[in-house]
């Protein structure tokens, strides 16, 4: 496979992962709102395992695209741009791929064979301080990536926007749903919009690594190709 094909491949698998766990965000966020908010109630639902199937699914695909997806920066993110997407990539783990997991085998177990212990378990100091640490991760991984963007060494620079308002809306979120789902689709939904607005930054992007190396005769090499140029400023 060459470049160009490995730089392309990426960037589909970064813009399908990212679309779906849009859609996943936008699912779940509706099924919790529908079941009043009640873990014992949306977890036995029969779509729940597979909106966060979707979840884990897309959260994964994120992971493999994002090496390419500095590869294809790389050359003008710098070190900054590497420390932000390295942030993103371990809290990412956590927030979104190993949470969906949880959310999808844990979950629906716990509800119908210890209920009790539904509500406690997302109490327990451990795994808050777990959750909490790949928050962290996600929130300062946003902001470094947003800086090349916010500088004009990388296009486009709306980026930045949508990764610091991003950043922004974590803290919100758990400001306005500090107990987990509302009873509002409205609620839920502005609640998560941290993770929907990053997700959207890299739906776009993997779409411009795809589109751009539609051509598999490009040559080049990871930070280095034509991709490097059509990132920079103009």
């Amino acid at each position: 496979m060459t470049v160009p094909q490995v730089f392309r491949a990426s960037g589909l698998t970064l813009a399908v992962g990212a679309a779906a766990f849009i859609a996943h965000i936008v699912a779940r966020s509706v099924i919790t709102a529908n079941a009043g908010g009640d873990t014992l109630i949306f977890a036995a639902q029969s779509a729940w395992v597979p909106i966060n199937a979707l979840g884990a699914f897309g959260a994964a695909l994120v992971l493999l695209g994002l090496p390419a997806m500095y590869a294809r920066t790389g050359g003008v993110t710098g070190r900054v741009g590497l420390i932000g997407v390295v942030l993103i990539a371990l809290g990412w783990m956590i927030v979104g791929w190993f949470l969906s997991l949880y959310s999808m085998l844990v979950v629906p177990w716990l509800a119908s064979q210890a209920p009790t212990l539904v509500d406690a378990i997302t109490q327990d100091v451990s795994l808050l301080i777990v959750f909490v640490s790949g928050q962290l991760a996600v929130f300062l991984g946003m902001v470094l990536l947003a800086i090349p963007f916010v500088q004009g060494r990388v296009r486009p620079r709306w980026v930045a926007a949508f990764l610091l308002v991003a950043a922004l809306m974590m803290i919100v979120g758990d400001l306005v749903a500090p107990a987990g789902p509302a009873t509002n689709v409205a609620l839920n939904l502005f609640s998560n919009l941290s993770p929907v607005l990053m997700m959207s930054a890299f739906l776009v992007l993997g779409l411009q690594m795809w589109l751009e190396h539609a051509d598999t005769g490009q040559t080049g090499a990871f930070g280095h190709s034509s991709a490097s140029g059509a990132m920079a400023p103009r």
